[in-house]
């Protein structure tokens, strides 16, 4: 009976203490830095037959394209990115991502060929 009662009288403290702790625990290990990190999907808006603007980096914006990507590598769609890989208008920064094309006899697709960013290169293109 009076286990009952320590813990009828004690548990929101023991839940507060355990939530603090568990809280300060994820905030050391990152946690925040991963919210950070946060990953989006930013689209391709021009023709994927024309080398020189899928590599323009001013047209790979946050606003969507309509396209069904489906990740078959014949033509640009899409990429995913983290938010600090953009300019504060949502358009893909040339400076952290630096685009190159590769001919795939249809149209073309993104490959990296520099920039700053240490965000992992996963385009998503279509048919």
């Amino acid at each position: 009976m009076n286990l009952k009662i320590f813990i009828h009288q004690y548990l929101p403290a023991i839940v507060t203490v355990l939530t603090i702790v568990i809280l300060s625990a994820l905030k050391a290990n990152g946690f925040q830095e991963l919210q950070k990190r946060a990953t989006l999907a930013i689209y391709f808006h021009g023709n994927p037959s024309i080398a020189s603007q899928v590599a323009d980096e001013s047209l790979w914006t946050t606003v969507p394209n309509l396209e069904t990507c489906d990740a078959t590598n014949h033509r640009a769609c899409m990429q995913l990115v983290e938010h600090t890989d953009l300019t504060s208008s949502g358009v893909l920064d040339a400076t952290k991502i630096e685009l190159g094309t590769m001919n795939t006899g249809i149209g073309f697709i993104p490959t990296r060929i520099g920039g700053t960013s240490a965000t992992p290169f996963r385009p998503i293109n279509r048919k």
